[in-house]
């Protein structure tokens, strides 16, 4: 998956084009990965198929996105970014709970929901919560999903879709009521979308490195090392010298 450096370099040179074509590159990536971390004939609990859904809302909201790009809908291509950090703030919470297994059970019971489940420390995990235990990891991550408050609630950033021609020295405005935007400018969707990016490499990092984790077996050990131990365990110590 992308590095961070990559991502910096790429928001110079690409086009909308190519920042959706590097999306969808990285949705596959995400699903090679995932299948690679879990063998074949792995046994799955109640929080493996918790991991195996986020993955497929991480895959299905980011292919929803791109769709909303290319049909020029700002609007509501920018809530999905909000959504998408969502679920990597509850996949994160795992981490922080004092019984996975027992946790992730009661919510696909349908017993409680995800906001009222009680971390290790006593805290309920609220979205606040979660937020700034993510952050702790990644900062800046409060930083973008306090900003993504504007695109999910209305607000300014919902209006320079609306304009369709603007005449300044005259200062005239024409605005277009319509489900999509006008298509004047795409450099006003490299934000979203680089954030999107973003967003999707970290969910997808943190979802395929808990499957690698539960699943994948430790290093083997060399002969050599394992001679090397046994070797240390058969000498004198200090204190029977």
């Amino acid at each position: 998956m992308a590095t961070e450096q990559e991502m910096i370099v790429t928001d110079k040179v690409m086009s909308l084009a190519e920042r959706l074509a590097a999306l969808e590159k990285l949705e596959r990536e995400i699903v090679v990965k995932a299948h690679g971390a879990v063998p074949v004939g792995s046994s799955l609990t109640v929080v493996d198929n918790f991991i195996l859904a986020a993955i497929k809302r991480t895959l299905s909201q980011s292919r929803a996105f791109r769709k909303l790009v290319e049909d020029w809908n700002f609007a509501s291509a920018a809530v999905m970014v909000r959504t998408q950090l969502d679920t990597a703030m509850r996949i994160n919470g795992i981490s922080y709970m004092q019984n996975a297994e027992s946790a992730i059970e009661q919510i696909f019971n349908g017993d409680v929901t995800y906001r009222k489940l009680k971390a290790a420390d006593g805290e309920k995990m609220t979205d606040a919560y979660l937020k700034g235990k993510l952050n702790e990891d990644h900062p800046g991550v409060a930083a973008l999903y306090d900003e993504l408050s504007d695109f999910v609630h209305l607000s300014f950033r919902h209006f320079w879709p609306l304009i369709a021609e603007l005449d300044e020295e005259q200062k005239v405005a024409r605005f277009a009521l319509s489900a999509q935007d006008p298509k004047r400018d795409e450099t006003n969707y490299y934000q979203v979308t680089d954030a999107f990016f973003r967003v999707t490499n970290l969910t997808g990092i943190m979802l395929v490195g808990l499957l690698m984790a539960r699943h994948s077996p430790p290093p083997q050990t060399s002969g050599a090392e394992e001679v090397e131990e046994k070797k240390g365990g058969n000498e004198p110590t200090a204190a029977a010298t």
